[in-house]
């Protein structure tokens, strides 16, 4: 069903739009089988988006659990397998943005989401503050809740509006932004 789900939003369909019946037609079950395994559509969007995300965090725990010393280049190709495993994606995530607008638990859902990655990055710049290697008038958890929302909104965005070729540049774009709001008034060493 998760995969029906996946090629029914990849041919254009919104999710909203969805009903249970199309869905567990799609699915080849019965309607009755779809309620054994989901409570509802939103407990089936949250699960669709936890295989999503979980591809997605790989990707971010890769810089701030990583070895930083590649600089902007190495956080560039970071986020560029972001932006590719985001595309990968793209209709879950689409999905979950679209109702959480609407929906409180799919809304809570996705929060924590970001803020459990904007607090994997809060940890590594309290460290980094403590060693000496960022400013130590950066505050770690606002820095952290800025790059970990605008990671997602900047590349959300992205896809929307461009297409693969623009990923690259773009990718350059927020690794600059993001290496100057952690590093840009870092003590020389």
């Amino acid at each position: 069903m998760l995969d029906a789900t996946s090629e029914l939003l990849s041919d254009g369909e919104g999710f909203t739009q969805l009903s249970v019946e199309r869905i567990a037609g799609a699915a080849d079950v019965s309607r009755s089988t779809f309620y054994v395994h989901f409570s509802d559509k939103t407990d089936l969007l949250t699960r669709l988006a936890e295989r999503a995300t979980a591809d997605i965090s790989v990707g971010a725990d890769e810089w701030w659990r990583g070895d930083q010393s590649g600089g902007q280049e190495t956080l560039r190709e970071v986020l560029l397998k972001l932006v590719r495993i985001w595309r990968k994606h793209e209709v879950v995530l689409r999905a979950i943005t679209e109702v959480a607008g609407y929906d409180e638990t799919v809304a809570e859902f996705w929060r924590r989401r970001i803020n459990s990655y904007a607090e994997l990055a809060a940890r590594r710049l309290e460290e980094d503050r403590r060693l000496g290697r960022v400013a130590q008038e950066l505050d770690p958890r606002a820095t952290a809740f800025v790059i970990g929302w605008a990671v997602e909104r900047t590349i959300s965005e992205h896809i929307r509006t461009h297409g693969p070729q623009a990923d690259r540049p773009f990718a350059q774009a927020l690794a600059r932004a993001i290496w100057l709001a952690t590093f840009g008034d870092a003590p020389r060493a």
